[in-house]
């Protein structure tokens, strides 16, 4: 993987109990501040799709004194040597330990199809890593980086401070909690289902219309345990919310560029800013934002 994000395309949304605006722009005011702070849905993805507001994007990183996102996609990656690591199963473990070997061979195959040489490594990473690099090889590479990496590399040009809001470990932290077994079964129907390669279009095409209410809808792929689902979205939703809170309360202005699952839901990380008090409002497609757009080329 070229960067390590808990922000992948298989993971299911929250829903909305209606429709929201067609909006992966907020902006966040009150309590106090005396200028507003925006969040803004990213994805994990090089699609050329997922790149249609970024000039008006551009325009609020220009406004704004830093840009925080899940993690800080433009640091160097100190600890690569531990997420490689943890990335790895268990000492005496393997993929194989976990299906039969009719099941395993049908594994197998779209690993090496995917993957090539690195499939050599396969049965010894966790399953779920293995579905992130799955899940990455079969969208479009339309661009060098990943979307929300984008917006964190314009950000230092601009020579603006660029920071997470979660370590790795953190996130680590919530893939370790679900179980291997469960984790190979994921990755089991993620290849029966071809990747969900359809529903991973069609999502694209719902965030390039801004529209979070269908792809809500289209994410609801299952395959995540109640548990599991709670740990990767809602815990993290009531953190995020709590670190945008205490980050804005500093007196700096930010751009929040979160996955847009963790957006939505009466559980989701907008629904928990208005509950402490800040107005959170969308800004619309095609608003102007507070720079001149400029020509965009990922």
């Amino acid at each position: 993987m070229r960067s390590f994000s808990l922000s992948l395309f298989f993971l299911p949304l929250l829903g909305w109990v209606q429709a929201p605006p067609k909006a992966l722009l907020w902006k966040v005011d009150g309590q106090g501040m005396s200028r507003p702070s925006y969040v803004v849905g990213t994805v994990h993805s090089r699609d050329s799709r997922a790149y249609g507001q970024v000039p008006q994007w551009l325009g609020i990183i220009r406004s704004v004194d830093a840009v925080a996102g899940e993690l800080d996609l433009t640091a160097t990656m100190a600890p690569s040597m531990d997420l490689a690591k943890a990335m790895m199963m268990p000492d005496g473990m393997k993929l194989a330990d976990f299906y039969s070997k009719r099941k395993l061979k049908r594994v197998q195959e779209a690993v090496e199809n995917e993957l090539g040489p690195m499939a050599m490594m396969a049965g010894s990473i966790k399953p779920f890593f293995l579905m992130a690099m799955l899940s990455e090889t079969t969208m479009r590479g339309d661009s060098s980086m990943v979307l929300d990496q984008y917006l964190q590399v314009k950000a230092e040009e601009m020579g603006k401070d660029v920071l997470g809001i979660e370590t790795v470990q953190e996130q680590l932290d919530a893939v370790n909690d679900l179980p291997l077994e469960e984790q190979a079964n994921m990755l089991y129907e993620l290849v029966e289902h071809d990747f969900y390669r359809a529903d991973m279009d069609r999502m694209m095409d719902a965030y390039a219309a801004q529209d979070l209410g269908r792809l809500t809808k289209i994410a609801s792929l299952g395959g995540l345990s109640d548990k599991f689902s709670a740990r990767l979205l809602t815990d993290r939703n009531q953190v995020m919310a709590q670190r945008v809170d205490s980050l804005v309360q500093d007196g700096r202005t930010f751009l929040f560029a979160l996955g847009a699952a963790h957006l939505p839901g009466e559980e989701g990380v907008l629904a928990r800013l208005r509950s402490m008090g800040y107005a959170v409002e969308p800004v619309m497609a095609g608003m102007r934002a507070t720079s001149p757009q400029q020509p965009v080329r990922p």
